[in-house]
């Protein structure tokens, strides 16, 4: 079993006080014993305890340097303390993280707001927010509202010398939620197993697009005229070259969509099959867009002489859907996330 050596004194006065850096602790390797030793299987949810390390602290205590503001310095201490423990958490589950790109742990970022994120390889950012003891609810800065994949909230002892994650949420809306309101850690993890599978079209708005899809010119593929206000709203677009094999004949084509962020937790979602190399699309493909219950939102068809089939339709954040492709028997899938 684990011992943690607590410091005897209170570190973490009201509101709280930069704390010295504790000695007492010793780094703790990350193998499957440490993993079912700090689990706490509680009647509420499973949560996952992280010592916090000289190491960490010293960390922390670079980027609180940095800081002219006393505290956004204390802040972004506690920040960096909780950026910390998710990333062990995020290696003892064996999910890839670059502190490269966490802005969080970038050494000029953090003096530009209260950021606490973590990057997921090929995900996104994650946000960690740290939890005072005895706090009833987690505050989210409005600074990280968009462009995250989720948060987690990391509750820290009196003393900083241990983290424990408590729970996760998708989306964030205020400034504050209640802990009772978040999901599990299991949540989490399903959650970053449905993103690996999926093409995350918010992630296009940071220079991400993966599985075979390829940013390309809007007016290589010129969608539906756009009122000019519209313009400069944040919109990427990107295409898939895809093939349908029949019996008789092979139909090259170009899905393509484009994404235009309405707004925080809304997004405009443009889908085109363009001909590629064909005269014209066959006659009766189909462009379908599937729910997440498996039930067809909307279809179009092709007809006679059509080079583009399209649709258009507003996509809720973390909302989850199918394109479909189909001609007879042969179809080609994609899962998407806004």
């Amino acid at each position: 079993m684990l011992l943690l050596l607590v410091a005897p004194c209170s570190l973490l006065p009201a509101p709280y006080s930069l704390l010295p850096i504790p000695y007492s602790l010793f780094p703790v390797p990350c193998s499957l014993c440490y993993i079912n030793n700090t689990m706490n299987n509680t009647e509420e949810k499973l949560t996952f305890k992280v010592a916090l390390t000289p190491s960490a602290h010293r960390l922390a205590e670079k980027f609180r340097r940095q800081q002219s503001n006393p505290d956004q310095g204390k802040q972004v201490y506690l920040n960096t303390l909780a950026v910390y423990a998710m990333n062990f958490y995020c290696q003892c589950m064996g999910i890839d993280t670059d502190l490269s790109k966490s802005s969080s742990l970038t050494p000029v970022i953090p003096t530009l707001g209260d950021i606490a994120d973590l990057y997921l390889n090929n995900l996104g950012k994650l946000e960690c927010l740290p939890v005072l003891p005895q706090s009833q609810v987690i505050k989210i800065p409005p600074i990280v509202w968009n462009n995250r994949i989720g948060y987690i909230a990391v509750q820290l002892n009196e003393s900083l010398t241990e983290a424990t994650l408590l729970g996760f949420s998708k989306t964030a809306s205020t400034q504050e939620l209640p802990l009772s309101e978040l999901g599990s850690l299991e949540d989490f993890l399903e959650h970053i197993e449905t993103l690996s599978q999926c093409v995350n079209l918010s992630q296009w708005f940071n220079q991400i697009c993966d599985k075979g899809w390829q940013r390309v010119k809007t007016q290589k593929y010129p969608s539906a005229p756009q009122p000019a206000f519209r313009l400069r709203r944040p919109r990427v677009t990107a295409a898939k070259s895809i093939t349908l094999e029949t019996n008789l004949v092979s139909y090259p084509m170009d899905l393509v969509v484009t994404v235009t962020q309405e707004s925080q937790q809304e997004s405009d979602i443009e889908i085109q099959v363009n001909a590629r190399d064909i005269d014209h699309l066959p006659l009766g493909l189909k462009l379908m867009v599937i729910d997440d219950s498996g039930e067809i939102f909307s279809e179009v068809s092709a007809g006679i002489n059509d080079t583009i089939i399209s649709h258009g339709f507003l996509g809720e954040r973390q909302e989850e859907f199918t394109l479909k492709v189909a001609l007879g028997d042969a179809s080609f899938s994609e899962y998407f996330v806004v």
